[in-house]
């Protein structure tokens, strides 16, 4: 799509969002005070991922200063509970930057504050099945919000910031655009790589461990025989290992893709080949534009040398 046609797509989500009063479905945590100001714009991402598109926008202007305002956490992001501290780093910023498609249960609660602009940079990004929620009840599987790892979706995320910032901050309209244009463009030639190398493998039998290697395995034209629903925060036991083992067993040949610090077990999992992943729910906030794609590029090349004859 052309970048003028997703910028503006963005910004329609963005108004809807910004423009449309939302009761919060759940109690707030208490407040705290909010930090110390200092001069410029304050921009707060949620989880590292949405740090790092909003990094690809604003790297370049030192009067913009961006940060997360949730504590690192391992296991489903989509889980996460709102503490004191998050809410008091959240009220410091001036405006709040989220990824949406449910990876932040708790958008209500800031949608019905006052004067916070919120920035939900991909909340209609076409998405994955994901788990099911509740094993007990009869419902279909949620959406799976770890998009990043698709560079389609990584660059609809980054547009759909720059389309905010450029609503909400007009006077450096021009800055967002061009710093946006680079983006996509990088982007997009990335991932036109990306198919060629991945075009030898096409078709290969992979098992996807953890969710965002979902996306990874879609856009690297693999075959998915089975996803395996496993808390990454969760060591498993012995139990554990038998059934996963017992699930595996039918797909002797499909390579298992696992994030890069998998329990021990799990990498040797029924013999079976491993891929072990960077999946980027986690990081270094390190003010480096290019740590999207320097991990990808890693991906890449570990999914290659897992995918060819030993």
């Amino acid at each position: 799509m052309p970048r003028g046609k997703m910028l503006r797509a963005g910004v329609r989500c963005i108004c809807l969002l910004l423009l449309t009063g939302c009761a919060a479905t759940g109690a707030m945590p208490n407040e705290m005070p909010a930090p110390t100001r200092e001069p410029g714009l304050v921009l707060a991402a949620s989880h590292y991922p949405v740090y790092l598109a909003a990094l690809q926008i604003v790297s370049d202007m030192p009067e913009i200063r961006l940060s997360c305002f949730l504590q690192p956490q391992g296991g489903y992001l989509e889980d996460y509970r709102l503490s004191g501290p998050d809410w008091a780093r959240a009220q410091g910023a001036d405006i709040l930057l989220m990824a949406g498609g449910g990876l932040e249960e708790f958008i209500p609660a800031f949608t019905a504050e006052d004067g916070k602009p919120l920035i939900v940079a991909a909340e209609h990004v076409v998405r994955l099945p994901g788990r099911i929620l509740d094993p007990d009840e009869d419902t279909l599987p949620a959406e799976n919000p770890y998009i990043w790892l698709s560079p389609g979706r990584w660059a609809s995320m980054v547009d759909g910031i720059a389309a905010g910032l450029t609503q909400i901050d007009p006077e450096r309209q021009a800055a967002y655009v061009a710093a946006n244009d680079a983006a996509q463009a990088q982007i997009q030639a990335f991932g036109n790589a990306f198919a060629t190398r991945m075009q030898p493998y096409a078709g290969r039998p992979v098992i996807v461990m953890h969710p965002a290697l979902a996306y990874l395995a879609e856009d690297a034209n693999l075959t998915t025989v089975l996803t395996i629903e496993r808390d990454p925060g969760i060591l498993p036991t012995a139990v554990d290992i038998a059934e996963l083992e017992a699930l595996i067993a039918p797909y002797p040949d499909a390579i298992l893709l696992l994030e890069s610090d998998a329990p021990l077990a799990l990498r040797t999992l029924g013999g079976h080949k491993a891929a072990l992943l960077t999946p980027l729910c986690l990081g270094v906030q390190n003010n480096d534009p290019a740590t999207w794609q320097h991990t990808m590029e890693q991906n890449i090349q570990t999914l290659i040398d897992a995918l060819s004859p030993s």
